[in-house]
């Protein structure tokens, strides 16, 4: 007991400066996110240019199962990382261990049989998603080589958040570096080389994040940790697994906004555009949003062992810091990559398509998308901050209120004035909306700790 007391007083997520502790832990993943972004952006050379207009679509129709992917990895991966972390603050280290065995094991559960259910009644999710008849038979496909892969990307989220509690953020780096380098030469040698087409990107999404799954034998084999998964997990807790759900739940509901906003894009550009948008879509969203989100996710998981462990102390004056560092951090790391996208949109969508009509179309929409994300993302880092110390119903709002309180119904009414340009115009318009809650949440939440501080000292 003394040992583990003495372990946990050296812990640097209650000890050192937060600036260099949040710098450290968001570059780690920020190294990692960098092999995902070059991954994204080779990917989509490669598609664009080896399968053409009917890869961009496909790529553009398989997103919003994409984004169920990262909002399930993030929904698990969130609640077990945040309350091992918060247990491990409060020099539980059992309870820590037990909410990391007992919650990976049931996610493995759940994605196995969400991954068959899917692949059992594939027609009725390929038409959910907006599946045009042309597309059908190759996008069951898709989805079916797709599931096999499902289960190992959300448990590859766990191995990536529970590494930053463990003290461990290299090994989320690995992880997501390797993962890259394996899936871009697959994706090469099965389009270029193989010639099998889009079975071959499906099978590119499945290993490009699945690899991370792969990881976990860390946590198995090595002696260093104290995460291990034992054959007492397998009698669950339900009263752990409900909070570990519950934490994870605002960050389900905010990337599942995603998929349903994926959705609802499909259908407008479907009624107002024609296929040069879809496929302009295909590259904003599917590529460059992709990517600034990316970076943005690079700062939620530097935030995320911080705040956790730090609740678990009740330092409020080390999490008001990580507040202001952390929103000032993604306005300057995701304003920076829009900044080159911005002056890049000619270059970048070149590059995913030789199409001129298609270049045409997708720079200036590019342009206008994305020209406020630095800010809209804002409301990202504090609905995962408010996830972090277990406040769910204020990182519920803050989650979707960026595409689904205001983004859809600006897209509704502006479509109805601009026609498809509607649908661009309504991005950057509701970033702004989105950023200025934001920042409400944040000084109202500065002013609470401020009383839970003075509180404590007395």
């Amino acid at each position: 007991m003394e040992e583990q007391q003495e372990i946990q007083k050296e812990r640097e997520l209650g000890t050192k400066p937060i600036l260099p502790l949040f710098t450290k832990y968001s570059f780690y993943t920020f190294v990692g996110m960098i092999a995902q972004c070059i991954m994204v952006l080779f990917e989509g050379i490669i598609i664009g240019n080896g399968l053409g207009t009917e890869g961009l679509a496909c790529v553009e129709l398989i997103m919003p199962m994409e984004y169920l992917m990262l909002a399930l990895g993030g929904f698990f991966a969130i609640g077990v990382s945040t309350v091992a972390g918060i247990r491990l603050g409060n020099n539980d280290t059992e309870g820590a261990r037990t909410a990391y065995g007992q919650g990976t094991i049931f996610t493995a559960i759940f994605m196995i049989i969400l991954s068959a259910l899917i692949f059992i009644f594939v027609e009725p999710v390929a038409k959910l998603i907006g599946t045009p008849p042309e597309h059908m038979e190759i996008m069951k496909l898709f989805l079916r080589i797709f599931m096999f892969g499902y289960p190992f990307c959300v448990i590859g989220h766990i191995v990536v958040y529970m590494a930053r509690v463990d003290e461990k953020p290299g090994i989320a780096t690995w992880a997501m570096t390797i993962s890259a380098i394996v899936a871009l030469l697959w994706l090469y040698a099965s389009t270029y080389i193989f010639k099998l087409g889009i079975p071959g990107s499906a099978v590119y999404y499945s290993i490009s994040i699945g690899i991370w799954g792969l990881f976990i034998v860390y946590f198995i084999f090595s002696q260093k940790t104290i995460f291990k998964i034992r054959m007492e997990d397998l009698h669950f807790d339900w009263s752990l697994i409900m909070e570990i759900l519950k934490i994870g739940f605002p960050f389900l509901v905010v990337q599942a906004s995603s998929t349903l906003f994926g959705i609802v894009i499909n259908r407008f550009l479907g009624a107002y555009g024609t296929s040069v948008d879809l496929a302009s879509y295909a590259i904003i969203n599917g590529y460059v949003i992709y990517i600034l989100m990316l970076i943005n996710q690079s700062i939620t998981g530097g935030m995320q062992p911080i705040a956790s462990f730090n609740l678990g102390e009740k330092m409020y004056k080390r999490i008001q810091e990580l507040i202001k560092v952390s929103i000032i951090g993604n306005i300057i790391a995701v304003g920076v990559f829009t900044v080159l996208f911005y002056f890049g949109a000619g270059f970048v969508c070149n590059i995913f398509s030789g199409d001129p009509k298609l270049v045409e179309a997708a720079v200036p929409a590019l342009r206008i998308a994305i020209i406020c994300s630095a800010l809209g993302l804002c409301s990202a880092v504090m609905s995962c901050y408010f996830q972090y110390i277990d406040q769910v119903i204020p990182s519920t709002f803050l989650g979707i209120c960026r595409y689904i309180l205001f983004c859809i119904p600006l897209m509704m009414i502006l479509t109805k004035i601009f026609g498809v340009n509607g649908v661009w115009y309504s991005l950057p318009i509701a970033d702004l909306l989105a950023f200025a809650v934001s920042v409400v949440f944040a000084i109202r939440e500065i002013k609470r700790l401020k009383k839970l501080e003075r509180s404590t000292n007395l």
